[in-house]
């Protein structure tokens, strides 16, 4: 399951939430130990009456964590526990990056856990999350970044991304596949995002909750697997019954189909082994 969304900061100011179509707006709200986003708040208020998913962004400027930390935490308050959490790690107007990426971010993010009881995600683009070792953060929620090209585009089910994996990650909870997207109710061009879950796990990772992962004793090749002998149901059951996991599930499932029999029988008996017979 998936929903889409947009972010938006001070450029989009006066995009009003019910009039484009959209599950989640990201809202900017913050950045360093001053800025505060002139729109955020009616931004904010607009997600909310609209009957949006909200969630909220820092935009780290690679100061002194905790200052920058209580900085976003004062300005949000009224909206911890209604919105997932989020810090901006990137280059522009940050010179700690490329210097200290990970050491600023393992301070920043288990500080706001601590004040909040959130997991605090951190949005990067992906060749970011190949260039550290972020493993001592790969806990906490990805927002990802790539993009195909600089085309115009809607809304897409299954956005391209590069076949290098996500560093410490195995996936990215939240996938930016445009910045040129264009949709009914703005005239300009906006970031484009797919989130990999359901509006009950998003609203559970606001409130600080587990987000409960399908099938954890199973491996994606495992569940594309079961795909093949029908066992997840089709279509939107499909879609339901995995959850975050159906994308990745689906794609083993894709795979599976184009590889020679005696390797998809070898997967099957590895199946069969750790979880029984299947047919």
């Amino acid at each position: 399951m998936s929903l889409n969304g947009i972010d938006a900061a001070s450029y989009q100011a006066g995009l009003n939430p019910a009039k484009v179509p959209c599950d989640f707006v990201i809202v900017k709200a913050t950045q360093g130990t001053s800025y505060i986003n002139p729109d955020f708040r009616r931004m904010a208020e607009a997600v909310i009456k609209a009957g949006k998913l909200l969630g909220i962004y820092h935009y780290a400027a690679g100061g002194n964590q905790i200052a920058e930390a209580d900085h976003f935490l004062n300005v949000i308050r009224p909206y911890i526990g209604k919105a997932t959490l989020w810090v901006d790690w990137e280059g522009e107007q940050n010179p700690a990056f490329g210097k200290c990426d990970t050491a600023w971010c393992k301070v920043f993010l288990p500080y706001v856990k601590k004040k909040t009881g959130v997991s605090c995600g951190i949005y990067m683009s992906k060749s970011v999350c190949r260039a550290h070792d972020w493993s001592g953060l790969a806990n906490y929620p990805l927002w990802c970044a790539q993009y195909a090209d600089n085309q115009r585009t809607g809304y897409q089910s299954n956005p391209w991304t590069d076949e290098k994996g996500f560093g410490a990650w195995k996936k990215s909870t939240i996938y930016q596949y445009s910045s040129h997207g264009r949709l009914s109710g703005w005239n300009d061009d906006i970031d484009l995002d797919i989130a990999y879950m359901s509006r009950d796990q998003w609203k559970a990772l606001a409130r600080g909750e587990q987000v409960p992962v399908p099938f954890p004793d199973k491996t994606d090749t495992e569940l594309g697997i079961e795909i093949w002998a029908d066992k997840h149901g089709s279509g939107d059951a499909r879609r339901k019954a995995l959850g975050i996991r159906y994308d990745s599930a689906q794609a083993e499932a894709e795979r599976l189909n184009t590889v020679h029999i005696s390797e998809y029988m070898k997967e099957l008996k590895a199946y069969e082994t750790k979880h029984g017979k299947l047919f």
